[in-house]
């Protein structure tokens, strides 16, 4: 197996732990809110940008492999970013404030992958 095909490999697999482990920490740090609605509207928000990384990822595959790589190691770190904070704000305690970190992650992921999603628009027009 080539590198490009196993970070790409990676990159997915990941795309499904991030989402899944992300879900489960909002879900865990919002469990006494007596609000469903907010906890699905805050459920939504934290795995938009795993879904922005499923794009980046699929118009990874029409530009150069230098570029396809460096998107997916974008991802990766992203990914992992975004687990290890939301890990921290979930388990930091009761009475803690946790809601700025399921704000602002997405909020920063988004700016970290719209670059990415244009860059690779511009590339595959070439």
């Amino acid at each position: 197996m080539k590198a490009g095909e196993t970070l790409r490999a990676m990159v997915r697999a990941g795309l499904w732990v991030g989402a899944v482990g992300s879900l489960c920490f909002t879900v865990y740090a919002g469990r006494h809110n007596a609000s469903v609605l907010l906890r699905a509207l805050f459920a939504v928000w934290v795995l938009s940008p795993f879904a922005g990384l499923l794009l980046a990822e699929r118009s990874a595959e029409r530009v150069p492999t230098g570029i396809a790589n460096s998107m997916r190691g974008s991802a990766l770190v992203i990914m992992v970013c975004s687990l290890g904070i939301y890990g921290a704000a979930a388990m930091s305690g009761p009475g803690r404030h946790t809601t700025f970190a399921f704000l602002a992650v997405p909020v920063a992921s988004w700016l970290a992958i719209v670059p990415l999603l244009i860059a690779s628009r511009i590339v595959a027009r070439r």
